[in-house]
């Protein structure tokens, strides 16, 4: 009868002066500070009950005797967090202290649980981890909070952490905005001059200056510069309507718009190009073989005032077209080769031209009047001439007329007149300074002539292509001494390009 069942000796057993104990305490007990604790004889109660209420710092090896004898006389405070940081801070603290407080527990399970704060300040711990387990009810941290802890360390000070570690409560959360990161690295080139920016852009070809104007205002002013669009080749392109009032204001002196599309209007109503206080320093253009109208042609001619170099191959002239090229004083170079819609009124704008040295009107079909007006009224000026191509309307007389206006000749091509005859070659015989001389395809002059032409004194080259037979030109070779026969089959008088080099013009270069 007197056997203990095995169930009853693990049974806690208190006296009623400790329940008359917890009840008060039940009592006097808050909520926000709520502890659970063990008083009486703790000798009587079985180790694995208080593994299962969580003392498990009673188990620990390193407890004092000493503590074991307080823990049978005072009340012990038992905290789950405060045991595993014990077991952490071991080595370091060797005495436990204890305090005296409450607990409530029914039974086995606790009802009401709350935790004290520690009595060091938690925000003086140096690991967010410490602090984030004793402010959360759970006594775990999530690894976000951890993070931030840092940062919410910084932005608030000591004393509104502590008025609001003071809340308590699991339906109350703070919600804290991390900070923006600010940009990595800088702008190097706010640091530049517009200068060295400059430098930078020259090193661009033409489509990237474009899209470089998109970034940003100082950009597109940058790359707006003279320096960047002096010269510009838009050669084989099909420009659309009022391009070109969009490319010239930037300061274009040498274009080439060789066998380019252009179309109409060239320059649109509101475009810069038409201001009056517009100044145009197109200085080079090549409009050979291109595809434009006469009217607008005349309209890009009719801005340009400072036109040094010009070639219109194979374009249609009108009366406009003529006043807009007579206007440029400057001119020395034109290329008229093929043009169609030249007449007297044409050739007259034409002749006004001061400075003109090379000068190119082959193959233009001149009628006997404009082969006379032209030969009357060649400026004294020119050096090189080219006329090939009037087969039916240049005579002797319009050759000693040329000569008597010309003087200074150095390189004149005849090719293909057929009406020339040993009269012809007779007034050539006067130009003290000529070079080259091409008289190919003149069939009226004879043979012999050609002989006496090659030992002119400056004559350098004679070409005779297309009247001789092959042992007839030998010969004449080995009789004419330093002057080379047949050297060149095409003229290049006048014209911007000679063979198969596109990448300048007169020897300037238009591609980057």
């Amino acid at each position: 009868m007197d056997e203990i069942c095995w169930y009853q000796s693990k049974r806690m057993r208190l006296d009623d002066g400790c329940n008359n104990n917890l009840n008060s305490t039940l009592n006097s007990a808050t909520k926000s500070n709520t502890r659970w604790t063990c008083a009486g004889d703790t000798s009587l109660v079985e180790p694995e009950i208080l593994e299962d209420m969580g003392v498990s710092m009673l188990e620990d090896e390193e407890v004092s005797c000493e503590s074991m004898k307080k823990l049978q006389s005072h009340e012990c405070t038992i905290s789950p967090t405060s045991s595993e940081s014990s077991r952490k801070q071991a080595p370091e603290k060797e005495d436990i202290e204890f305090k005296s407080h409450t607990a409530i527990y029914r039974d086995t399970s606790f009802n009401n649980i709350n935790l004290d704060r520690l009595d060091q300040d938690p925000f003086d711990l140096d690991e967010a981890s410490v602090y984030m387990s004793m402010g959360n009810e759970s006594g775990y941290s999530s690894r976000v909070e951890t993070e931030t802890f840092g940062d919410m360390k910084q932005s608030f000070s000591k004393e509104e952490l502590g008025e609001m570690s003071d809340k308590s409560g699991l339906d109350q959360f703070y919600l804290y905005r991390r900070k923006k990161p600010s940009i990595v690295g800088e702008d190097k080139f706010n640091k530049l001059s517009d200068e060295m920016i400059l430098m930078i852009l020259r090193w661009l070809p033409k489509k990237c200056l474009v899209r470089s104007m998109l970034v940003c205002k100082r950009w597109c002013q940058i790359a707006r510069d003279e320096a960047l669009w002096s010269r510009l080749d838009l050669g084989g392109k099909v420009l659309g309507e009022g391009t070109l009032g969009h490319i010239l204001p930037r300061g274009v002196q040498t274009l080439r718009l060789a066998q380019a599309e252009i179309a109409d209007p060239v320059f649109q109503s509101n475009s810069e190009v038409l201001n009056e206080n517009y100044v145009c320093k197109l200085q080079y253009l090549d409009l050979s073989m291109s595809v434009i109208s006469p009217e607008g042609l005349g309209a890009l001619l009719s801005i340009c005032k400072f036109l040094k170099k010009l070639s219109l191959e194979k374009c249609t002239l009108n009366r406009l077209c003529c006043q807009a090229i007579g206007q440029n004083t400057e001119l020395e170079v034109l290329n008229l080769t093929m043009c169609e819609g030249i007449d007297q009124e044409c050739l007259q704008d034409i002749l006004k031209l001061p400075r003109l040295n090379a000068f190119n009107i082959a193959w233009c079909g001149l009628d006997l009047d404009c082969m006379t007006l032209l030969c009357k009224n060649l400026p004294s000026t020119i050096t090189r001439l080219n006329i090939a191509g009037c087969r039916k309307t240049m005579t002797d007389d319009n050759v000693k007329e040329m000569v008597n206006r010309c003087p200074r000749i150095i390189e004149l091509d005849m090719s293909d007149c057929t009406m020339l005859t040993i009269n012809a070659a007779q007034s050539l015989l006067s130009l003290s300074k000529l070079e080259h001389l091409a008289l190919s395809r003149c069939y009226s002059i004879a043979p012999s002539t050609y002989l006496r032409l090659a030992h002119m004194p400056c004559l350098m080259y004679l070409d005779v292509f297309g009247l001789m037979a092959e042992p007839t030109l030998t010969t004449l070779q080995a009789n004419c001494g330093d002057t080379e026969i047949n050297k060149f089959l095409y003229s290049s008088v006048a014209r911007p390009t000679v063979g198969v080099r596109r990448t300048s013009i007169w020897g300037l270069r238009v591609r980057d």
